[in-house]
């Protein structure tokens, strides 16, 4: 075999794992944040940006991203709710954002407040993943590493950092089970439940 043509062999396979990579569809709930989606279906956060098309946080993408649901008609704060509940923010654009900003409840504009405070502390459950953290309350993933003292995934922080709690005594999975429901993974140091001596009647 001559050069010119191990050349060629090598270069055609280079080209067949990038078609492969870029065309070939991911499972959907797989595709992490950064990550290029057609639908929220297709993050494992469960927001697909509505401005990027690219998978975000979605508590953030709600200030930075004009809500979730690329493709949609509508942006939405579906998954920014699961984690902060129906009072979540909401981008301007996602139905009801208006009548939220009247009642002075949760919403896209409070944040513009922030620069003309001279104190550098973030509002409570403002904090993005990865910024410091003094307690779960501090962050908008409701997460604040128990090992760590950042803001974390509430799901991931169980692996790698502990659990999330910074500053209680042990750890929590509170915010994962908001994501996830009672059976959330729980960290080595998360308390079970003790099972009621009638529950075994």
């Amino acid at each position: 075999m001559s050069f010119t043509t191990f050349t060629k062999i090598v270069l055609l396979a280079q080209v067949a794992l990038m078609v492969s990579a870029s065309v070939l569809p991911r499972q959907p709930g797989t595709q992490f944040i950064t990550g290029v989606c057609k639908s929220d279906a297709d993050c494992a956060s469960g927001c697909c940006g509505f401005n990027s098309g690219k998978c975000a946080g979605p508590v953030i993408a709600q200030e930075r991203d004009g809500g979730c649901g690329f493709g949609d008609a509508q942006p939405n704060n579906i998954a920014a709710q699961a984690i902060q509940g129906p009072n979540a923010e909401k981008a301007p654009g996602v139905p009801g954002s208006t009548a939220t900003a009247a009642s002075g409840g949760n919403n896209a504009a409070a944040p513009a407040a922030a620069p003309a405070s001279t104190s550098a502390a973030k509002a409570p459950g403002t904090q993005f993943i990865t910024g410091a953290c003094t307690s779960d309350d501090d962050c908008a993933s409701g997460c604040c590493g128990f090992h760590s003292g950042k803001c974390a995934g509430p799901v991931i922080a169980q692996e790698r950092d502990g659990g999330c709690g910074f500053g209680n005594p042990t750890p929590n999975n509170n915010a994962a089970q908001k994501i996830q429901g009672p059976n959330a993974e729980k960290a080595p140091g998360v308390p079970r439940r003790r099972r009621s001596l009638s529950a075994l009647d």
